[in-house]
């Protein structure tokens, strides 16, 4: 147990290394032309997949199983959750694969070490809401 732990341990700290060197790469103001392609393929795939299915690299070495993100809008009856994937993606809703509030996957990484303004803001909501886009566009049919 204490190996996995270990494990466990130095697999959060790969990635947390990743994700802050990533942030120091690409700030909101550095990101206007990114698609909600491009951005889910640099910031989410890497777990989530590809094409979105949980089958990302890195996946199998999580603890919690990793959901198929094609399959958000039949989860939720017919309705694609736009406002929640924003609030998990900014941190103001948590998932416990995704860590406290306080450090968000995503939310945060976007501002970079410059500190937060009204400007900074809106730019993060509109790349956070090309990932919610592009997300949308690969939902599963009922078929």
């Amino acid at each position: 147990m204490k190996s996995s732990s270990i494990a466990s341990g130095r697999l959060f700290a790969f990635f947390g290394s990743a994700a802050l060197l990533f942030s120091l790469h690409c700030k909101a103001g550095e990101a206007p032309d990114l698609t909600g392609g491009e951005l889910y393929s640099e910031f989410c795939a890497s777990c989530h997949g590809f094409k979105g299915h949980g089958d990302g690299p890195v996946a199998s070495s999580l603890r919690n199983k990793v959901p198929d993100l094609t399959l958000l809008t039949r989860r939720r009856g017919g309705v694609f959750p736009a406002e929640e994937i924003h609030q998990i993606i900014d941190g103001r809703k948590t998932r416990l694969a995704h860590g406290s509030s306080a450090m968000p996957v995503w939310g945060l990484e976007f501002y970079g070490f410059e500190g937060e303004d009204a400007a900074r803001r809106r730019r993060v909501a509109e790349l956070i809401d090309h990932i919610v886009e592009f997300l949308r566009s690969v939902q599963q049919s009922d078929k």
